[in-house]
């Protein structure tokens, strides 16, 4: 690891990046977990904030991404501590992953290099939000940023339902970009499955319940993921290893740091309707929860994963 910022060897002490406790609002169910999992192996464990001003960010050998789950509403400050951190120590996923996978239009990306996404177009002025609607025709739209997380300010809307149109207007007028997809109709009626990947490697899978109700709100009045355990179809895990192939390209043809070749771990998010080809939502390289409740062993194959890229 010679020429990476902060990092000595051998390694002692590994941070679990988060947030505040308000923000969390009691979501994170992976990080205690994964830390005693960590602790186990010898290693000292930490799960500083990542905007307290008091972290020495240089005191961590390896600082890994996890749950900072308010970067979304305040993402120009979230760079720009990615920026001086990632000069103090050695951070997975890799920071030019995170900065190019922070907004979803990654997926034009994806696009390019033959992998099957759903359609999307994007708008930054309310004028091009309205083409990007107009482009997907008479079929059921979604409407959200292209930097969001957890499903905020996300609608399904029905074709020629205006609440879509306010939706993206609203969007943009805070500086963001609004996103455009035609509903993917298996999962606004049975949901999708998203796939876990360590190292490259498929590790385990959940399936997310419908969350969007027509008209631009979540189902039952509030949000709310029924998470299950799911067993994906060999055409969705080869779809998620196509998915981590083009990733790798995408890096190297961009310069990425060697460390972004393959991520640490990653979420794919698929629509597999029947009889239907799966299809990439999204591609979550950056703080995915990794639903270690519903799928206990996941704790073990994510600790094997870091020290796998300890030693690389």
């Amino acid at each position: 690891m010679v020429g990476r910022p902060g990092y000595r060897s051998p390694v002692t002490k590994i941070g679990l990046l988060t947030t505040d406790a308000a923000a969390l609002a009691g979501r994170d169910h992976d990080t205690p977990v994964l830390a005693g999992a960590l602790r186990g192996e010898g290693w000292s464990v930490e799960a500083p904030v990542w905007h307290d001003p008091a972290v020495d960010w240089s005191a961590f050998d390896l600082l890994v991404i996890r749950t900072p789950w308010d970067y979304s509403w305040r993402w120009p400050e979230f760079l720009t501590w990615l920026d001086g951190a990632s000069a103090r120590t050695r951070i997975l996923n890799a920071p030019d992953l995170i900065r190019w996978n922070i907004d979803k239009r990654y997926l034009a990306d994806f696009a390019e290099q033959g992998v099957p996404v759903i359609p999307t177009e994007f708008g930054d002025t309310a004028a091009g939000v309205a083409a990007a609607i107009e482009r997907v025709g008479d079929r059921r739209l979604v409407v959200k940023p292209s930097v969001s997380a957890g499903s905020r300010h996300t609608g399904l809307f029905a074709p020629g339902d205006p609440g879509a149109l306010r939706l993206g207007e609203e969007i943009v007028a805070t500086g963001k970009t609004a996103m455009v997809q035609p509903a993917a109709e298996s999962v606004v009626t049975g949901g999708e499955n998203g796939l876990f990947f360590f190292n490259g490697r498929y590790s385990h899978a959940f399936h997310k319940g419908p969350i969007l109700a027509p008209g631009g709100g979540y189902l039952g009045g509030a949000y709310h993921a029924d998470i299950t355990r799911a067993d994906p179809s060999r055409a969705e895990i080869e779809l998620g290893e196509r998915v981590l192939e083009a990733a790798g390209r995408i890096a190297t043809a961009r310069g990425f740091a060697e460390d972004a070749a393959t991520p640490l771990y990653a979420r794919i998010d698929i629509a597999a309707g029947p009889g239907e080809p799966p299809r990439v939502i999204e591609v979550e390289l950056f703080e995915p929860s990794l639903a270690t409740r519903i799928v206990p062993e996941a704790v073990a194959a994510f600790t094997t994963a870091v020290k796998e890229r300890l030693h690389m």
